[in-house]
């Protein structure tokens, strides 16, 4: 059952949840949209990813949630990287990783087949043109179907760990 640290004590409430947000270096609310966070591997690690880094291996936190802007010309919701490499194979996170809110309705350059492939598994909030987005994906062999069903697994994880089936 997925469990939530209530305090030092160690005692844990089965069922209940947290989002970590946003995922990565957002660092402003002004044209959160528009920014781009150009910087260093090491910058990104060493300051901008460390919290999540720390705060996913010690409490395996039920969801991430990516951030709007892009990081060093990538959407974060469409970054591998970052939801793929860094959180699930090297920190070993084992939640659903869930887009910002309108994340895909901006352009050209955030997808939700993109997403999906990056390691998103849920677009928010979901709409007809990033459905046919994901069709025409699977069709075309830019997006797997593996790498859907693994969207859709981690979702009905989460889902089964809820207080909802207790």
């Amino acid at each position: 059952m997925c469990t939530v640290k209530a305090g030092r004590s160690g005692d844990c409430k089965s069922g209940c949840g947290t989002t970590i947000k946003h995922f990565a270096c957002n660092n402003q609310e002004d044209n959160r949209k528009g920014s781009d966070s150009i910087l260093s591997e090491r910058t990104l690690r060493e300051i901008y990813l460390k919290g999540f880094e720390i705060a996913i291996r010690e409490s395996q936190p039920m969801m991430i949630m990516t951030s709007y802007n892009k990081i060093n010309g990538i959407h974060s919701a469409n970054n591998y990287d970052l939801c793929t490499k860094a959180a699930r194979d090297e920190w070993g996170f084992q939640g659903m990783i869930m887009t910002d809110w309108t994340t895909t309705h901006d352009g050209p350059e955030c997808t939700a087949a993109g997403c999906m492939h990056a390691g998103n598994d849920m677009v928010m909030p979901g709409r007809r043109e990033d459905q046919e987005n994901i069709r025409q994906a699977l069709h075309n062999g830019t997006l797997d179907r593996k790498e859907l069903k693994a969207c859709i697994c981690h979702l009905v994880k989460v889902i089964w760990k809820s207080n909802m089936y207790e």
